[in-house]
């Protein structure tokens, strides 16, 4: 799935070439992310955005294969993984794997922020074993059957910029938020949204051991941290918007 990955697209659709097909799902880009992904070989289809999940499960339906290989456009699968993934689906023995994931910001890998290992949805999977559950954001895939955790790790370039790492944190809070208010029962206050926000800077810098990533890891825990509380913060005014509705 990609929306102007133009600087991207090409590293990640050159290290999937060993599958049968890459498929480039584009969402609404207004850069060249479509042109470089058909120059490279790979089939492009468009559609719109929906969440993340819902979105995920529009592009797998379109998908004629057994085995699906699935990489965000801002992540590089290695040379080590390719070859683990191509030997464990060959055994038949798993429904679906896991990987590591290698985060960098501000250039630097970063080992601790509870960042890595990153164990996030599967990378790979059987198409009829899966699905994705329909959350707009932080959306988890379902697997019927077993998942196995590989050794090999991939790489994610998320966030070129710390203006462009800020700038994503505001947009998952607002999809958060929007997700929070939907949720019968749950009364979301300023405390709430003051003491979850103290609480993530607590958890990433020190018991995640941010602060052994050095700035990397402070601006991590504190980015998160006002993250967490613009978006209880938002979710305070979308519940008024939903109760009065």
């Amino acid at each position: 799935m990609a929306k102007n990955e133009e600087s991207n697209i090409e590293d990640s659709v050159k290290n999937l070439m060993w599958c049968d097909e890459v498929i480039v799902a584009d969402t609404g880009s207004t850069d060249n992310t479509k042109e470089v992904a058909r120059k490279l070989g790979a089939s492009v289809i468009s559609l719109p955005f929906a969440g993340f999940g819902k979105t995920r499960n529009m592009i797998v339906e379109k998908i004629q294969a057994d085995w699906i290989i699935c990489f965000d456009a801002d992540e590089i699968c290695t040379e080590e993984l390719a070859a683990e993934l191509k030997k464990e689906i060959a055994l038949g023995r798993f429904q679906a794997f896991r990987a590591p994931r290698q985060t960098f910001l501000l250039g630097k890998p970063i080992k601790h922020s509870g960042w890595y290992p990153d164990l996030r949805h599967p990378v790979a999977f059987r198409k009829d074993c899966a699905k994705y559950d329909e959350r707009n954001v932080h959306e988890a895939l379902i697997v019927k059957g077993n998942i196995k955790t590989l050794d090999n790790r991939f790489f994610h370039y998320s966030n070129k910029t710390l203006l462009s790492y800020i700038s994503k944190s505001i947009r998952y809070a607002d999809m958060g938020a929007r997700e929070l208010a939907k949720r019968r029962g749950k009364k979301i206050t300023r405390f709430t949204a003051v003491s979850h926000g103290v609480l993530r800077f607590l958890r990433h810098y020190f018991l995640k051991l941010g602060f052994l990533d050095g700035w990397p890891g402070l601006v991590i825990a504190a980015t998160a941290s006002y993250g967490t509380f613009v978006k209880y913060a938002l979710a305070i005014e979308y519940q008024k918007e939903v109760n009065e509705n």
